[in-house]
């Protein structure tokens, strides 16, 4: 007996009225036990029974393919759409109809390439309405789909056969479906930067070896040359009998991991170096006030000051989170122990890196402490005027020019000795590549410096101190740091 289908099968052979070749006889489509219909070889849909009118809810217009018939504009849907296009057969893909605004079904599609002798005149497509349990499928599929994370499928021979939009957005790329092997991927390189081949990428040893692969990271490029770290999980799949059927994928995106695993080792080795020149300053400092005092008590003072000088400098790069930080805020901090009545501060907009900010913080230091035992802030009457600007020499450099003036503070005497206060002094401006001078007139002591502006120091600190100070002093040598008597 021939039934319906087989002779719609044969139908294909058969020849219009007009003598031109048909791609399946409509009597033999309306008569098929389920929706259906025939498309040319780009896909168009040609003919159709009521059964797929009523699953779609409407007539096809000219030209529709399935995604306008169906109003499936999902993965799936443009993967099958493409599929018909190519002349891939296919059975058991599960779509979406859009019947309604509210309305959406599940269905489950076959596709057959449709001959005339050698040369493909189309396809016929048969589909109905999927049970409750294919349904949950479907929308499973329609979730991965909208997923962020990228995951895909392929068949049990490495044939991908499903991709998300986050896959096709991670790679740069849409793949074959059907087409493409192993994953979509422009070009994979191992972390060590060698070419991976797509043959030995971890989507192909999770289907040749039979096996889930775990932990093997790989790093891919795409099309415009831009490159993803990525960590893959591909699993093998097995229908309900046991039998391979192919493998799932997800690629985790762990580039911002692996930027943060740098910026960690960059940040431990910067930490480290930072610590290594904080305990060389130290060290430093406290073997020049040693060497410039001459008891415990003085050593003990003149140490103590000097090493909360650089705790606050420390403090100061931490809130300025070890940044470009204002000339003026380095002043404020040096000086932030006194009003504004004590102090007439201004200048022009400078800032300087982090080494550069520490060197500064501690010659101020070294002039405020100065003023505080022997000079202007040293009564209540005295003031210090600090002005700069910045210009840029003959090379086209930003340089600062500062002035440091007391008045109404005791009388300055030019001290005997060059002091550590000096020598630190001139071995911080001679670190930043500037320089400093000193006079001492019956009105207070007068500072001029010279520097730079700089985002970092070329090497903090000096491996030896300076041991020259050039100073104009009215009768002697200036220690700014000590005036009048011994250098502590």
């Amino acid at each position: 007996m021939r039934t319906a289908f087989s002779e719609a099968q044969n139908g294909q052979q058969m020849q219009q009225a007009n003598g031109s070749a048909q791609l399946f006889p409509s009597h033999a489509l309306r008569l098929l036990p389920s929706a259906a219909f025939t498309c040319d070889d780009s896909g168009r849909i040609i003919d159709w029974n009521d059964k797929a009118v009523a699953l779609w809810g409407r007539h096809p217009a000219p030209g529709d393919m399935w995604e306008t018939a169906a109003r499936d504009g999902s993965t799936a849907g443009r993967q099958f759409q493409s599929q018909l296009e190519r002349g891939q057969p296919s059975s058991n893909v599960v779509l979406t109809i859009q019947t309604s605004a509210a309305i959406r079904i599940s269905v489950l599609a076959h596709a057959e390439p449709l001959w005339d002798n050698d040369r493909r005149t189309g396809a016929i497509v048969t589909f109905h309405q999927c049970p409750d349990t294919v349904g949950e499928g479907a929308r499973l599929w329609d979730m991965l789909d909208v997923l962020p994370a990228a995951v895909y499928t392929t068949d049990a021979d490495g044939r991908i056969t499903f991709f998300n939009k986050a896959a096709a957005d991670l790679w740069g790329a849409t793949p074959e479906i059907g087409a493409s092997l192993w994953c979509g991927s422009w070009k994979l390189y191992r972390p060590d930067g060698s070419p991976l081949p797509l043959d030995q990428c971890p989507m192909a040893v999770a289907i040749r070896e039979r096996r889930p692969v775990r932990g093997v990271e790989a790093i891919l490029e795409r099309p415009d040359g831009t490159r993803v770290a990525i960590l893959p999980h591909p699993t093998p799949l097995y229908d309900a009998s046991g039998a391979f059927v192919g493998a799932v994928n997800m690629l985790v995106d762990i580039t911002h991991r692996k930027d943060a695993d740098e910026r960690h080792v960059l940040f431990a080795r910067e930490l480290n170096h930072r610590v290594k020149n904080a305990l060389a300053t130290v060290y430093a400092i406290a073997m020049q006030t040693l060497r410039y005092t001459d008891s415990l008590e003085a050593f003990r003072e003149s140490f103590s000051s000097r090493l909360l000088a650089l705790s606050r400098a420390h403090d100061l790069l931490v809130r300025c989170q070890w940044q470009e930080t204002a000339l003026k805020t380095i002043l404020a901090e040096s000086l932030s122990s006194f009003g504004p009545a004590r102090l007439d501060v201004d200048g022009d907009e400078a800032d300087f890196g982090p080494r550069a900010t520490l060197t500064l913080a501690m010659t101020f230091h070294e002039l405020v402490t100065n003023a505080m035992r022997f000079g202007a802030l040293a009564n209540a009457d005295g003031k210090v005027t600090i002005r700069w600007r910045v210009e840029r020499d003959e090379d086209g450099e930003r340089i600062v020019s500062l002035n440091w003036r007391e008045a109404g503070g005791p009388a300055v005497v030019a001290p005997d000795a060059t002091g550590f206060g000096s020598r630190l002094i001139n071995h911080n401006l001679m670190a930043l590549g500037g320089s400093f001078h000193a006079d001492y007139g019956p009105d207070g002591l007068r500072c001029e410096m010279r520097f730079p502006v700089i985002n970092e120091a070329p090497g903090w600190p000096p491996a030896q101190p300076s041991t020259s100070s050039t100073v104009r002093p009215s009768g002697g040598t200036a220690d700014p740091a000590s005036p009048g008597e011994p250098a502590r």
